[in-house]
């Protein structure tokens, strides 16, 4: 074997028991986390937050191992594949461990007060999540497609624990109002452990795939998300008319119209910035005078969050809670935030035209945004608002199938290094976006949950 070959294929070794490394922090974290909640345990807790600066460290050196690798031996094949995914496998991963940390943050508000009642089914969920992000990860370095098969069925198993415990938590609140806060983490809880396997999930999809060849990814489906781009169209935001009739009947004082019109402006001022997005990729002529054009919608948007921060801590609103409407006007800020980042590197990196999987991207993105104005114009009823944001989980679930293919198509043919490098980038902030779409939607999905 040749001096370079030998020392390409220790570098690939090292590479897997690198990632079957970050696998096993991962299952660290959500042990401790779920273990924190159970036992009550802040020191637990702080350990789990420890645990995320590892993960992050981990995850940047992997990063950087994988794209060494390519650019020094350029592999070709069934490598090129390998390294490809792992640099997919990599991402799952790092998220899994904030999904963790999303629990132990949970953990923290629910260990201040009494225990709502004993925890069965989410134990259950964790150990099942602790077990198919190992079987995943081992699917992988063996590259084992029977035993990623394994993985993908779990998720059903994890989806009726998740539904089982809304169910449950769902007639304490209607049982005892005063239990909603509580049983609200605990439903958060419950999401993150079923995201944790959805991305384990994601994992041995691509071990069948790149062993087989076969595409088991069934969301990712270009009709489909054509015709969820065109359902989501055609449905009409709130009219003017309406949202008028809405505040009348509710006979909102002064104080809290303003925060409502404040709060729509935020959400309109997104849309805004995701049309412009869309129309920079869509006719991408002058890429520059487009950012900037999106760079001024995002100071616009800066400036709506300035006011309604100042004005929460100077009024009172009994209509909704003011950590809520603090959670609402962060994340909605948030999203413009990565628009603007993800347009402004189209202009830094010099990229002659977008690639058609980011298209589409923003063409989610857009439908996300839309959904977003039609839930906050719903306030302060909040009818219809469970539909929607079922629809923006939606979108955000084809916005990361859509991510998933993209960066194996990064991979595909002869593509110089620095064009991965910086698509990668590109393509993460655009998934970003429906990621924080879907925070957004998860903020007013609790608002609503806790006025119905």
């Amino acid at each position: 074997m040749r001096p370079m070959q030998r020392h390409f294929d220790e570098q690939l070794q090292e590479l897997k028991e690198r990632l079957l490394a970050m696998g096993g922090l991962a299952e660290t974290m959500i042990a401790k986390s779920v273990k924190a909640l159970v036992e009550r345990s802040e020191a637990l807790v702080q350990e789990v937050f420890a645990h995320e600066e590892e993960m992050d460290r981990h995850c940047i050196d992997t990063d950087d191992r994988c794209f060494t690798l390519l650019a020094l031996h350029q592999p070709m094949a069934g490598d090129l594949r390998f390294i490809a995914v792992a640099i997919k496998i990599n991402s799952d991963i790092e998220r899994i461990g904030d999904l963790a940390v999303n629990i132990a943050q949970a953990t923290m508000s629910l260990i201040t007060e009494p225990q709502l009642k004993p925890l069965v089914d989410i134990p259950r969920m964790a150990r099942l999540c602790q077990e198919m992000v190992k079987k995943s990860l081992d699917a992988f370095v063996a590259q084992d497609p029977e035993l990623a098969r394994i993985v993908i069925e779990s998720d059903d198993a994890v989806d009726l624990l998740r539904e089982q415990v809304f169910r449950d938590l769902l007639n304490c609140m209607i049982d005892n109002s005063a239990t909603v806060p509580r049983a609200m983490d605990l439903i958060l809880v419950s999401r993150c452990l079923e995201r944790i396997a959805d991305h384990a999930t994601n994992i041995a999809e691509d071990v069948v795939y790149i062993v087989r060849g076969e595409d088991v990814r069934e969301r990712g489906d270009k009709e489909i998300r054509k015709g969820i781009r065109r359902q989501t169209a055609a449905v009409p935001l709130i009219s003017e008319a309406d949202r008028k009739a809405v505040l009348a009947a509710h006979r909102l004082m002064p104080e809290e119209r303003e925060f409502l019109t404040l709060i729509e402006s935020a959400a309109r001022n997104l849309l805004e910035a995701a049309g412009a997005l869309q129309t920079m990729f869509d006719n991408y002529t002058n890429p520059e005078a487009q950012w900037r054009k999106i760079r001024d919608v995002e100071h616009q948007g800066d400036a709506i969050t300035h006011r309604i921060m100042k004005k929460l801590n100077q009024t009172f609103i009994p209509f909704i809670d003011r950590q809520e409407l603090r959670a609402l006007t962060s994340t909605i800020d948030d999203v413009v935030d990565f628009i603007e980042a993800a347009a402004s590197r189209m202009v830094l990196y010099h990229i002659a035209q977008p690639t058609p999987q980011s298209r589409e991207m923003v063409a989610l993105i857009t439908a996300s945004a839309e959904q977003i104005v039609k839930a906050i114009g719903h306030l302060p009823t909040f009818a219809g608002v469970d539909e929607i944001c079922v629809e923006i989980n939606r979108l955000e679930n084809l916005a990361d199938d859509l991510y998933r293919h993209a960066i194996a198509s990064l991979f595909e043919g002869d593509r110089p290094i620095l064009d991965v490098t910086k698509w990668k980038e590109i393509y993460e902030l655009l998934e970003g976006v429906t990621d924080r779409c879907e925070d957004v939607a998860n903020v007013v999905e609790t608002i609503a949950l806790k006025h119905s």
